[in-house]
């Protein structure tokens, strides 16, 4: 084991920093500088670190570094790819990302059952555990899930799955303020929340981590549809757990923070100005990237871009006559937020945190539900595309849901059905631009993905003609 000082960490410079995150999923595209604010030891030779990275927002990640020594002296010593040279007078030691290191995972596992936490320098990490956690088995043993995404998560034993934010905000974090509220009325189609992870970051309080009920038997939803020639079943099934779910979230409960809204004039602003952003930074996107775009990307690029206004009026108008209730949604909606039970036929709904790229005051938001089943659909476009289902899976997957969904309705229900509502085209479609950027900033390869179906949602509204000059 090789110690880690936290001093060596204070020293490092900006440059150092950008070059060892950039280009991670968790990291914001476009930081110019970044600056250590805090950090704590976990165990003797790792830390969880908070950088301030200056970007398009002001943007605080969580990483979890660990220290190790590397064998050889000069040319010879193995540096990993992906590291930070530290000074060191006992040999070459360099610093490499932890959230892969089972080790320190079941260091932050035990401070978690314990309600312990990590004291540091700038800030202190706390954990809190549920009555619920007493009742499971051993956190030990750990087995990563998902490789490297917006968070790191690791199945404990067979008893937890924890998450490790990477974006840090001070203030209430959906995933515990839901996960409580589900929790407190038995939701059926979730797992318990049995533990926090927070952190002090001397400006206020933040959530830094989450520890879940393990659900043994669950395929991810995402690797269970690409490999399912007929979805139609599961689908209904899932249909039925997300009307679950709002119907749980359409609350008139004021003490719990969930209680449902009625749309006004002032939500409906908002969601066309955020339709708007949404779109123009897409498309903003699009124009500094055409140039690299492979010959057949161009052409959907020029489709699509050329097409926008209409599309996003259509939107527009739709959002501009918004009715009824809005409630608190998942966020941030799709197949790699569930789990199926292929035995039992059963769906959990996973990771209430929202849209993880988004500030925490606006993933904390009341929305209109039309927005999660979006979500679904465009994931549902993207398993059709990506496996070898096509377009005729993904309409009978999508009709399917919908079936399900509105099926699931309990009785003077104030949520609408799915199927007949004008709101769910504009969700489809700000969802749509949502991707385009994402995609165009971390997966370029997959960017063909939301054009299409931008280019598709546009065949059903009023066009100009094909362009006859280049949009770019």
């Amino acid at each position: 084991m090789t110690a880690l000082d936290l001093t060596a960490l204070a020293d490092l410079s900006s440059e150092t920093w950008l070059a060892f995150l950039a280009g991670r999923r968790w990291f914001p595209a476009g930081a110019r500088a970044v600056k250590l604010v805090g950090a704590a030891k976990v165990g003797e030779d790792a830390a969880l670190c908070l950088l301030a990275a200056e970007a398009e927002r002001p943007w605080i990640t969580q990483v979890l570094l660990r220290a190790q020594k590397v064998e050889g002296t000069g040319s010879e010593g193995h540096v990993p790819k992906h590291s930070i040279e530290l000074r060191s007078k006992g040999g070459r030691v360099v610093l490499v990302d932890a959230s892969d290191a089972p080790e320190v995972l079941e260091v932050l596992a035990a401070a978690l059952r314990a309600g312990a936490g990590f004291p540091g320098q700038g800030a202190q990490w706390s954990a809190r555990a549920s009555a619920g956690l007493g009742e499971v088995g051993p956190l030990t043993g750990v087995r990563l899930i998902g490789g490297e995404q917006s968070n790191t998560a690791a199945v404990l034993g067979e008893a937890g799955v924890f998450k490790l934010f990477r974006r840090i905000e001070v203030g209430r974090h959906p995933e515990i303020e839901l996960g409580r509220f589900l929790a407190s009325r038995n939701f059926p189609f979730a797992p318990p929340l049995l533990a926090e992870l927070t952190v002090d970051t001397g400006e206020g309080v933040a959530a830094a981590g989450v520890l879940h009920a393990f659900l043994p038997g669950r395929v991810d939803g995402w690797t269970y549809a690409l490999g399912c020639a007929d979805m139609t079943g599961p689908a209904r099934a899932l249909g039925a757990a997300t009307r679950a779910l709002h119907e749980a979230l359409a609350t008139d409960d004021e003490a719990s923070g969930m209680a449902t809204r009625a749309v006004v004039a002032a939500d409906r602003a908002r969601w066309v100005a955020g339709l708007r952003q949404t779109a123009a930074s897409a498309l903003g996107r699009l124009a500094n990237r055409y140039r690299g775009l492979p010959t057949e990307l161009r052409a959907l690029a020029e489709v699509a871009a050329s097409r926008s206004e209409a599309l996003l009026a259509d939107a527009e108008e739709r959002l501009r006559t918004a009715a009824g209730v809005q409630i608190r949604i998942h966020g941030d909606y799709h197949l790699g937020q569930c789990l199926y039970d292929p035995a039992a036929g059963q769906w959990a709904i996973l990771d209430f945190e929202g849209e993880p790229t988004r500030p925490l005051a606006e993933r904390s938001l009341r929305q209109l539900p039309q927005r999660d089943v979006a979500g679904m659909l465009r994931s549902f476009a993207y398993a059709g595309m990506v496996g070898k289902g096509g377009r005729a899976w993904e309409e009978a997957t999508s009709a399917a849901f919908l079936a399900g969904y509105d099926a699931a309705a309990v009785p003077g229900s104030q949520l609408p059905a799915a199927q007949a509502s004008p709101l769910l085209r504009a969700c489809v479609i700000e969802r749509s631009y949502h991707e385009l950027a994402y995609e165009l900033d971390y997966r370029p390869d997959f960017a063909w993905v939301p054009l299409q179906s931008l280019v598709a949602l546009s065949e059903a509204s009023t066009l100009p003609a094909w362009p006859r000059a280049s949009q770019f």
